[in-house]
């Protein structure tokens, strides 16, 4: 660790002390305030410098103060549902893009007829592309994949790093990427901000009515962005042409049988999810509920596994779960679940403290102000904090106070979903983000030009379309 390292976690760790030690205020009790100084601590930890060590501190420093022992935190956190769920869906997907799905899905769609008629039509053929493979769930192959096609194109047809719609395309491509996992509740990325809110309000998610609200709202969001792209920002997009010699190249790549079993296999994958949502009264639907997420997951996985060509499996399995799994994000989703517990506890006395405080102030706001401000709070914080921290911060106590003023939960919380996975303003606003304005091809100025428009614009879109068709689907 360098030396600046070494400070923060000072800063962390002294922090955790002053904070647990420090005076009881409203109705917290010293364990709610041992609580919150775990929360404070691991909360700087995660801003202002890792995510790993700040997220393992915080099981010793619940233990070390007595909040809870280190059994049971450890099996809060790991043993919770959620974070089993996300963990066997993030290794599936992983699997299928091993053998090949997510290449031969990228190029099967971007050398349609279609998008080689006209150079926008182009641009919305490799953005719905990404959309589609991130809703299939394996969107970071299928960005990295279309971001090379990208860089063929610019090569070919001379188009210099740092070009407004390079940078533009770029960034799309990443955020539709990123926006098709979101769109569906049964990806690992959707499933974590899912967990927060689950864990909280104990209600479930219906998988139709939740594609319907996202996909609305994400892909609203895409097509007024690549409609500004050509009639406000004024893109230039004479020179983005698929060449024939790169679409030759694409179409001729051989499909290997791996490929097509992936493939097949992921379709039923997804069907089998949906199933149970379409026709809950059917008998046969019942099994494939109790499997979900979770079951599906593992199946899918025994079946890639045990399936082989010339005496090799498909998939080994051992190398799957080494190379897939994100422990990064892994620890830091299981840490927050301990934590939320102590501080929804009873005999901590944070939240009666945070409610009787916030419930005067937001209760004279109106249902569709106090969302309206939140979203734009949340909106803003993201820029300069990770999104997945501010849910894990957020969701146990927004949500409760908007039932509290006769709000719609699920409401509330598609628009903190929306507008925390939105933020592409400043490179710390998100993992996808930094992808975007660290791409040594894109224009800083761009990026932000392009960031804060897509944040500003989810905004608006979530007021105008996810508010009204949310209180209808849920």
């Amino acid at each position: 660790m360098t030396k600046k390292k070494y400070i923060h976690l000072a800063i962390m760790v002294a922090l955790t002390i002053l904070i647990s030690f420090a005076p009881t205020f409203g109705v917290i009790t010293r364990t709610g305030m041992k609580t919150l100084g775990v929360f404070v601590g691991v909360l700087y930890g995660w801003i202002a410098f890792d995510l790993i060590i700040p997220s393992v501190f915080g099981y010793a420093a619940l233990a070390l103060l007595g909040v809870m022992d280190t059994t049971s935190a450890l099996s809060s956190g790991f043993g919770n549902n959620n974070l089993v769920v996300v963990l066997v869906a993030m290794v599936f997907t992983g699997a299928i893009d091993a053998v090949g799905v997510t290449r031969f899905i990228a190029n099967w769609l971007v050398t349609r007829k279609i998008f080689r008629r006209s150079p926008w039509l182009l641009v919305f053929g490799m953005i719905l592309t990404a959309y589609i493979m991130g809703m299939l769930g394996v969107y970071l192959a299928a960005i990295f994949l279309l971001w090379a096609v990208i860089m063929q194109i610019a090569k070919e047809n001379d188009i210099p790093a740092g070009d407004k719609l390079l940078t533009f395309m770029i960034m799309m491509i990443t955020a539709a990427g990123f926006n098709g996992v979101f769109a569906v509740p049964f990806r690992a990325t959707a499933m974590i901000f899912e967990g927060y809110f689950i864990d909280t309000m104990k209600l479930t998610f219906d998988v139709v009515p939740f594609i319907l609200l996202s996909v609305a709202t994400t892909g609203t969001v895409a097509l007024v962005m690549i409609l500004a792209g050509k009639f406000i920002f004024r893109l230039d997009a004479s020179k983005f042409i698929l060449p024939d010699d790169v679409i030759e190249q694409l179409q001729q790549e051989k499909v290997t049988k791996e490929a097509k079993i992936g493939f097949v296999l992921l379709i039923i994958y997804s069907v089998a999810l949906l199933l149970p949502s379409l026709f809950p009264h059917v008998p046969a639907m019942a099994l494939l509920s109790n499997l979900g997420v979770g079951g599906m997951s593992c199946l899918g996985l025994v079946v890639l596994a045990v399936i082989s060509f010339n005496g090799e499996p498909l998939i080994k399995m051992g190398k799957v779960w080494t190379k897939y799994v994100d422990w990064q994000l892994i620890l830091l989703l299981s840490v927050t679940f301990p934590i939320a517990e102590a501080m929804r506890a009873e005999d901590a006395g944070i939240m009666p403290t945070v409610v009787g405080t916030v419930l005067p102030v937001v209760s004279g706001m109106g249902v569709m102000k106090f969302m309206i401000v939140s979203m734009i709070l949340l909106g803003i914080l993201t820029q300069v904090t990770h999104n997945i921290v501010l849910a894990a911060m957020f969701t146990p106590f927004l949500c409760p106070l908007c039932v509290q003023i006769g709000g719609n939960p699920y409401v509330l919380w598609f628009l903190m979903y929306f507008t925390l996975n939105a933020s592409y303003m400043t490179p710390a606003a998100s993992f996808q983000s930094a992808m975007v304005h660290g791409h040594d091809m894109t224009n800083k100025k761009y990026c932000y030009i392009f960031g804060i428009s897509i944040s500003l614009l989810t905004w608006l879109i979530s007021i105008v379309v996810t508010i009204p068709l949310g209180n209808l689907l849920f």
